[in-house]
């Protein structure tokens, strides 16, 4: 069985030969793929691969500049709005 480093190079290497058809083909199943509803916000809309891959980089980069609040922060300011 092929493991994902040969597959990747494999592909690569077929790529490299393909006609525009094949191209436009494996275009289009990326996009399809990319746009593929994996899961749904917490207002029940769909979100896609790429849309999720992009929540979780903005994610990290939040916790790398520490744009974050602690949990016990978080309840504290929402007993204020339960005040307001």
């Amino acid at each position: 069985m092929m493991g994902l480093p040969e597959l990747k190079e494999k592909i690569k290497n077929q790529l490299d030969l393909a006609d525009e058809r094949v191209l436009r083909i494996v275009s289009s199943v990326f996009d399809n793929y990319l746009n593929e509803v994996v899961s749904y916000d917490a207002k029940g809309n769909p979100v896609t691969l790429t849309e999720y891959h992009n929540k979780v980089e903005e994610g990290l980069e939040d916790i790398k500049y520490n744009r974050i609040i602690s949990s016990e922060d978080l309840s504290k300011e929402m007993k204020d709005w339960d005040n307001e």
